[in-house]
């Protein structure tokens, strides 16, 4: 019969099988997202880590899970929207864009790093820099690294929504409408407008967007708080 036990496994979702049962989806360093049924009258909260064991007759079934909850997220964030909607923005991205059962181990540690400091007045900042690593473990990486018109590698200002290769400003500017946006904070450190924040998700939004087909809808609740922000 196999069966594994890992710690530090993330809720991504939940999904309600019969009366008392649910069928959930966690984020696991050595087991990648993995699918298992668990018997309670009540879900967890998606974000929430775990320590979990997998159990099944055979490998390729769904088997069940017995959870042991070590941390919650979304409890403490009851009173914080903006922050609430990244947390289940975060958990909705990973759980529609990871395979089932494919390795992804340092992305695994960057979504813990990420939720430990959801709390730091720049988890937007973080937060747009995370869908890049997530882009980038998908296969999907934007390349920072040089102009690709041979402009001036110092002075980035755009992306090309075909290939995620970055344009300099100058090389940028008579093609600027279609051409991403590339705020200065996703590549250097620097500081962040609520409309570059925008850009920032709009940027990482197409790319993910291509690949997955559609996006979550908590999405626009986090593009509305910006909008709000920018024009108050």
């Amino acid at each position: 019969m196999p069966e594994f036990t890992t710690s530090n496994a993330i809720v991504l979702s939940s999904k309600p099988l019969g009366e008392a049962a649910f069928i959930v989806s966690l984020f696991t360093a050595e087991n990648g997202r993995h699918l298992g049924v668990i018997k309670k009258k009540h879900p967890p909260e998606i974000g929430t880590l775990c320590q979990a064991t997998w159990k099944a007759r055979l490998s390729d079934q769904l088997g069940s899970f017995y959870l042991e909850e070590t941390k919650g997220y979304a409890p403490l964030l009851l009173d914080d929207m903006p922050r609430l909607n990244v947390l289940a923005n975060l958990c909705a991205t990973l759980d529609k864009s990871l395979p089932e059962r494919q390795l992804y181990p340092e992305l695994h540690a960057q979504t813990l790093n990420f939720l430990d400091a959801l709390e730091q007045k720049d988890f937007y900042e973080n937060y747009v820099r995370f869908e890049v690593a997530l882009l980038s473990a998908l296969g999907f990486a934007l390349d920072f690294s040089e102009c690709a018109g041979g402009g001036d590698k110092n002075d980035l200002a755009y992306i090309s929504p075909k290939t995620g290769r970055a344009v300099s400003r100058e090389k940028g500017r008579p093609y600027h409408d279609k051409l991403l946006k590339l705020p200065k904070f996703v590549w250097q450190d620097a500081p962040a407008s609520p409309e570059d924040l925008a850009d920032g998700l709009a940027l990482t939004g197409h790319f993910l967007y291509s690949h997955l087909g559609s996006l979550p809808s908590t999405r626009s609740r986090i593009l509305n708080d910006l909008h709000r922000r920018q024009n108050g």
